[in-house]
């Protein structure tokens, strides 16, 4: 049967966009298991040798169509919608669906074309809104041209990826499945932050009380918390990780590469002069635009965050660790200092955050959380610590900057608003820069 496709190998791409127009399709991808299909028939392809691109082009354009199809359908009926029978048996799914969209605004179309319950609902709630039309094609023309790749890709690549890890060194591999593994707790994370809103239609229903806390209640903040500690705990009861010896086999290998010196430069924003300098710039800067709550929590957690790195950083407080081991002196040190780092960026973009609408906050987060895990991994590239020692300093500030928000949300009655501070970020980012070029200079390779 492969052999008699590989001679008619267009039966293959109509049966892919076949499947990414049904998947897309109002409520119907709802009934079919798209991703397994979509993985198979990517393999067969794959496995046949077919021109990537052309795959790509008819899963692509097979979601897009699948959407157009929606949103007009959803333009046509519009409050009409409630009275059809067939919507009418999915009406718990319309509604997350008209909750996602109402949060997100166009950026729930990009987003919601990657959660797999809410996909096929997005374009009909979308035009039963009456999202404008070209703006509504424009973003799913963008949104499917990186769905595609990250849909059809892992099922095409499957043999060759097996084949090229097997001729890697087993920490290659190891870091590989690290990183996998943390997209795919994200990419969980999200699904049961977006599930488990308080303003969804099915949190309402299921805990009622959530109601009764203030509009404002980070709740957020309150589930990053909890997530940090979980894994904090985990860390306690697994510790030592079989990873931790893994990675740094592989590590004195990383770090022969021409990357490490502009990973030293990473390393080098954690220094504890320069979080210093910005703890106390922020905090004044809080103070005069009138929010001395959040300047007081800022000063006093950063503050002794940074000033524990200073002193661990001068050997002041050698006589706490281990005379024995100068292993377990620099180990700290960089715990302490990714922790600082973390720390900052969380407190800054929350409380950046706090009077944007929640569609546009991830516009800080992003960066954020990409720069916290290049610190994080930068400390593991250098042989500074272990994969344990940087997932625990992380998990550790970011606990600690989520109960901070709360901490704030819950004491002080005057919410942040810092509107027009596109100025002071320029200046902490100008303060960064200058640090690294007087510190360390440029790369020279």
């Amino acid at each position: 049967m492969i052999e008699a496709l590989g001679t008619q190998p267009w039966w293959i791409l109509t049966a892919i966009a076949a499947v990414a127009f049904l998947e897309s399709f109002a409520l119907i991808g709802l009934l079919l298991p798209g991703v397994v299909m979509l993985f198979t028939l990517a393999a067969l392809a794959g496995n046949l040798d077919l021109f990537l691109p052309a795959v790509l082009v008819a899963a692509a354009l097979g979601a897009c169509a699948g959407d157009i199809s929606s949103y007009f359908i959803g333009r046509w009926l519009q409050p009409r919608i409630a009275h059809w029978r067939w919507f009418e048996r999915h009406q718990t799914v319309l509604e997350q669906g008209h909750w996602f969209f109402v949060r997100w605004g166009w950026l729930g179309v990009a987003v919601g074309r990657f959660i797999g319950p809410i996909r096929p609902v997005i374009p009909l709630v979308a035009g039963t809104l009456a999202m404008p039309a070209r703006l509504f094609i424009s973003v799913s023309l963008v949104s499917v041209m990186v769905w595609a790749p990250a849909y059809i890709l892992p099922g095409y690549l499957t043999g060759e990826v097996v084949g090229l890890l097997e001729q890697r060194s087993l920490s290659d591999r190891t870091l590989a499945a690290t990183a996998l593994a943390g997209g795919l707790i994200l990419l969980a994370g999200l699904t049961i932050y977006h599930h488990m809103h308080p303003d969804h239609p099915r949190t309402a229903r299921l805990l009622p009380f959530i109601r009764t806390f203030p509009p404002d209640f980070p709740f957020a903040s309150l589930a990053l918390a909890l997530l940090a500690l979980i894994v904090l705990l985990w860390l306690r009861l697994a510790s030592p990780l079989v990873w931790d010896g893994l990675l740094l086999e592989g590590s004195s290998l990383w770090r022969d590469s021409g990357l490490t010196p502009w990973v030293e430069r990473v390393r080098h924003l954690s220094a504890p002069a320069l979080l210093l300098l910005i703890t106390l710039t922020t905090a004044l800067w809080l103070w005069l635009r009138g929010h001395h709550m959040a300047s007081l929590h800022w000063l006093l957690l950063l503050g002794l965050f940074s000033l524990v790195a200073g002193l661990l950083d001068s050997g002041s407080l050698s006589a706490l660790v281990d005379q024995s081991s100068a292993r377990n002196s620099l180990t700290l040190l960089a715990m302490a200092e990714t922790t600082t780092f973390v720390l900052c960026l969380g407190l800054l973009s929350a409380f950046f955050n706090e009077g944007r609408p929640a569609n546009r906050r991830w516009q800080l987060y992003l960066p954020a959380g990409v720069l916290m895990v290049l610190m994080g991994l930068s400390g593991l590239w250098l042989g500074l610590y272990q994969l344990s020692d940087a997932l625990a300093a992380m998990s550790l500030a970011l606990l600690i900057s989520a109960l901070t928000r709360v901490s704030y949300t819950s004491l002080s009655p005057k919410r942040l608003n810092l509107d027009h501070s596109a100025a002071f970020i320029t200046l902490i980012g100008v303060v960064a820069v200058s640090f690294l070029v007087l510190t360390t200079g440029l790369p020279t390779h």
